[in-house]
């Protein structure tokens, strides 16, 4: 009999190749470690998060009453035991479980979620957000294509690109216009009024996604024109809300529920659980759409996974993820905390972090935040929650001369910094020695238009519910502000370095231009 892996193999296992550590790093590619760490300040979790302490704590727990259940059991039974324990707890905990025929499930990613989706549902048509403002891999897992060279399941991927039989069209609709500013809802809602009007005329089915939020921290497409539509086309149009950034309150996600739409959500993000987790809640009236999966979709999911009886869960394999299972398990322990906050102690801090890190954008010619619409959630008809703040602060860079004059930093430089605002890695040409002191984590570049004919990505600073947790004393609240406040002040210093070196100045010199 084989040994039971450790909890840091166990946490980076039962991925694909984006969750597994640089053997020089010990970092995976958003630059998250699966242990503890208090070297860096994590203002990435738009991105993806490193496990905290208390994360780490509840993984190991797991792992161990596993290990002693394994012991005199077999590893898929104390998985499909364990899986239904956090379904429960995470239903609970989402406020949901008191909702009759709510089911949920699980995978490992928020990619693998659409994935499963599309592939139980077969639409003709995904229509969503430009891939810019949402995961890389969602085109090819709404298409019918498997996204990446490896799996979360032991069972192995397809021979060939396709996940099965199934080929769906994706429809992708722009969030920003080409400097970068947020479209109009009514010019946003004219492009999908056709679309979705010529789908419906060809007799087609359409899965069309909310994202709540995006990468940028938007709301998209607007709530109220999302239920407009499906309420015209009910027979054709399915909804899916892409809240993997779990920035949304409970009583948004029952509400969006008794809309009738799905719900996918992950514990890495703002949760700060370790990279990845997901989850896709199913409303009662949605059950009968999910068929059962093809061989292909076995790469991606086990029985256990699934709720008990669908079609789904009996056309797949018994097995085991317990690499998700810990993963979870880690972000319930952020979720536990978070949820036993109430508004009027979330909201103070946010709008003081939003105030403190919008006035220093403002002020520094360095920086250009990236404008956002309010977030826009009175469709929902619920009273005003933590989840109607900003929580995600995106910005593009600019270069300063010394006259005043400011050229945006080109997207490859806009990479490097974020790589060395870690200590990842260093600069060419600068030698300067960073301390774990000066490290902090944003989340990662987002492509955001063109400034002055210069293609440029927007950097974010982040509110995670660990740091709103922390945030309830004076103290640490004071300090998180402070340490945002320290990661633009390090981007200055960057940026200025990285100039007077020269780097980058043979694409850019030419596109100087004043504030």
């Amino acid at each position: 009999m084989s040994t039971f892996p450790d909890t840091g193999t166990l946490l980076h296992s039962g991925g694909d190749a984006r969750i597994v550590p640089d053997p020089q790093t010990g970092r995976n590619k958003y630059g998250c470690s699966s242990s503890p760490s208090s070297d860096l300040h994590a203002f990435g979790s738009s991105t993806a998060s490193t496990i905290s302490s208390a994360g780490m704590a509840a993984a190991m727990a797991l792992r161990q009453r596993c290990a002693e259940q394994i012991a005199i059991s077999d590893e898929p039974t104390v998985y499909q035991r364990e899986v239904k324990r956090l379904r429960t707890e995470l239903l609970s905990l989402c406020g949901v479980s008191d909702y009759p025929g709510v089911e949920m499930l699980i995978a490992a990613s928020g990619t693998d979620i659409h994935l499963l989706l599309a592939q139980a549902v077969q639409p003709e048509l995904t229509v969503m957000i430009d891939l810019a403002e949402t995961g890389s891999g969602l085109a090819a897992a709404l298409q019918g294509q498997h996204f990446s060279a490896d799996a979360s399941c032991a069972a192995g991927m397809a021979s060939d690109r396709a996940v099965s039989a199934w080929q769906g069209r994706l429809q992708t609709v722009a969030a920003r216009d080409a400097a970068g500013n947020p479209r109009t809802v009514a010019e946003v809602d004219a492009e999908l009024e056709q679309i979705l009007s010529s789908a419906v005329a060809a007799g087609q089915r359409v899965l069309l996604i909310l994202t709540d939020v995006c990468k940028t921290g938007m709301i998209f497409p607007a709530i109220a024109s999302v239920r407009r539509f499906q309420q015209t086309w009910p027979q054709h149009i399915q909804v899916l809300v892409d809240a993997c950034q779990f920035r949304l309150s409970r009583a948004s996600l029952r509400a969006y529920l008794e809309l009738d739409f799905c719900v996918a959500l992950t514990g890495s993000k703002f949760l700060a659980g370790p990279t990845f987790s997901g989850a896709l809640l199913i409303p009662p009236g949605q059950a009968a759409s999910f068929r059962a999966l093809p061989p292909g979709a076995r790469a991606y999911s086990w029985a256990a996974d699934w709720p008990a009886n669908w079609p789904a869960a009996s056309s797949l394999a018994q097995g085991s993820n317990f690499g998700l299972l810990l993963r979870w398990e880690a972000a319930l322990a952020e979720l536990r905390r978070f949820a036993a906050l109430d508004d009027a102690a979330v909201i103070p801090f946010l709008r003081r972090f939003q105030a403190a890190v919008s006035n220093r954008l403002a002020q520094d010619p360095h920086f250009e935040a990236l404008a956002n619409p309010n977030l826009d959630r009175q469709a929902l008809a619920t009273a005003r929650s933590w989840d109607q703040e900003p929580s995600i602060f995106p910005f593009v860079l600019y270069a300063v001369a010394n006259d005043g004059q400011r050229r945006p930093l080109a997207r490859h430089e806009t990479a490097i910094l974020y790589r060395r605002l870690q200590g990842i890695e260093g600069m060419e040409g600068i030698a300067e020695h960073t301390s774990a002191a000066d490290c902090y984590t944003l989340g990662q570049p987002v492509l955001c238009g063109q400034r002055v004919g210069v293609p440029v990505s927007a950097l974010r600073l982040c509110v995670s519910a660990a740091m709103l947790v922390a945030a309830q004393d004076p103290l640490p609240a004071e300090a998180l502000i402070a340490a945002a406040l320290a990661a633009l002040d390090r981007l200055v210093s960057l940026i200025d370095a990285s100039s007077h070196s020269g780097r980058g100045a043979d694409q850019t010199a030419a596109v100087s231009h004043a504030a």
